[in-house]
């Protein structure tokens, strides 16, 4: 995708690595719409860029409703779609409370979804976009302290992968974007002595070197440069790569295993319900079948070279 004067849309967008994505896109040319609740944070990061924002609580179900037609209201169009927002939660699970987790799995699984699905009408109608979806390395591995965000962006993580798969052909893409520990207000906020369930798995994987910490503007510049080349992860840093391999070897075999199978392009209703799914010769002939176990048993051992 050729960036420049394209419509981005950033959920989150007021600070942190959400405003490191705004500049990164603004710097490669693109109109960039910053979303958030803080209108004064919004206010200066749009002036940063040379953009626009718009104020909108993630948390309310009529906002989340409305906002993709709000952003198209203004912005003619919508290019790309980065769902960036989220929150942690830093305790044992049991001494979280219950709206808390509400909140989490609202904002960080739900609200992703939800603004995807409003979305991609309007991209599949135009036959070109991009959905980059924030998960994180919690998403790939166990973290104590961290397990509602862990699993909320698990679910976020397979979302997309999955999505991937039903979008294929369409012309719209869908890209995930899994980092380790970023430098941001919520590391320090994780990376403290007073988090009980947190801090001792922080120390001992310090000590184990694997705890890169990164800077938003490293990871925003990995995010623009994967919608421009249209690759479907980012997953820094490397020291990571083989936890997102292991992770990741399921849902290769999937995909070696439907070689063959041609999912109908998505369609929406107004225009005609949607075909059957057709499978090729290749899909159903006993020579397919061959060739796709031996790609699934190449994927198992490339993985597990890899990993170790």
């Amino acid at each position: 995708m050729n960036l420049a004067g394209k419509n981005v849309v950033i959920t989150g967008a007021s600070q942190g690595l959400g405003e490191a994505i705004a500049v990164a896109f603004a710097d490669q040319g693109c109109q960039v719409m910053a979303v958030a609740r803080s209108e004064d944070r919004l206010a200066a990061v749009a002036k940063r860029v040379g953009g626009r924002y718009l104020v909108a609580d993630l948390l309310s179900e009529p906002e989340v409703d409305g906002l993709v037609d709000c952003c198209i209201a203004d912005f003619g169009h919508i290019d790309v779609w980065v769902n960036n927002a989220g929150v942690e939660t830093s305790d044992a699970f049991v001494r979280v409370e219950p709206g808390d987790i509400r909140n989490l799995s609202r904002l960080n699984l739900e609200v992703p979804m939800m603004l995807t699905r409003y979305v991609l009408p309007h991209m599949l109608r135009r036959g070109s976009g991009q959905i980059v979806n924030m998960s994180s390395l919690a998403g790939t591995i166990p973290w104590p302290g961290l397990a509602a965000y862990c699993g909320s962006k698990a679910g976020l993580t397979n979302f997309s992968e999955t999505l991937r798969l039903e979008l294929r052909g369409s012309g719209v893409g869908v890209t995930v974007v899994a980092p380790g520990p970023v430098a941001t207000d919520m590391w320090s906020r994780l990376d403290s002595d007073d988090k009980p369930y947190v801090a001792p798995a922080i120390r001992r994987f310090r000590q184990l070197g694997f705890l890169a910490k990164l800077e938003p503007e490293t990871v925003a510049t990995s995010v623009v440069k994967a919608v421009a080349e249209g690759k479907p992860w980012v997953r820094p840093a490397a020291r990571y790569q083989g936890y997102h391999m292991l992770n990741n070897a399921p849902r290769r075999i999937v995909r070696a295993a439907l070689t063959g199978v041609k999912l109908p392009l998505p369609r929406l209703e107004e225009e005609g319900s949607r075909d059957g799914a057709r499978f090729s010769a290749a899909g159903e002939g006993a020579s397919g079948r061959s060739d796709i176990s031996e790609r699934i048993e190449e994927i198992l051992d490339d993985e597990m070279g890899k990993s170790t």
